[in-house]
């Protein structure tokens, strides 16, 4: 049914759970996967002219490289054929989602998997949810891997 799987990782355990899904879900369609990091820039860099954009910059490249070694790390430990990939749209980009959205239709994913944080309320409404965005916007199917495992269906109390 999968043959391209795309998985957003972020270097969060909640992306490492994802991960893991997305590894287990490869093997048991012998599907490939791609792992893709999207910089991301804080709105502080758009509101502010006293903000050094790039010890920035190559700090958060430098945590997407080190998430994607991982990611490649583990589909080479289980033995799914994927790659990695770093995607830096700039500060002029559309957002997490719309760039996840692009490497999906580019690549002709089957299937995105992605973490979702879980955050509530006001968190929510202030950090916005990349997988939520993601979702009413994708067109091919997303499955979202929830922060923590959900009780029933097989998971532990």
């Amino acid at each position: 049914m999968y043959h391209r799987i795309l998985l957003a990782v972020d270097g969060s355990d909640t992306s490492q759970r994802a991960l893991s899904h997305a590894i287990d879900l490869a093997k048991s369609q012998d599907a490939s996967l791609l792992a893709s990091y999207v910089v991301e820039y804080p709105s502080a860099v758009y509101s502010s002219a006293y903000f050094e954009i790039e010890p920035f910059r190559e700090a958060v490249i430098a945590d997407g490289r080190h998430a994607l070694a991982n990611a490649q790390f583990s589909m080479n430990e289980a033995g799914v054929k994927g790659q990695t990939r770093l995607i830096d749209p700039g500060l002029l980009s559309g957002g997490v989602a719309d760039e996840i959205g692009k490497i999906a239709d580019e690549t002709k994913a089957d299937v995105v998997v992605m973490g979702t944080h879980g955050r509530r309320g006001f968190r929510r409404l202030m950090m916005g949810s990349v997988a939520e965005t993601f979702v009413r916007q994708s067109r091919c199917p997303v499955i979202l891997v929830p922060h923590h495992e959900q009780a029933g269906f097989g998971a532990t109390p």
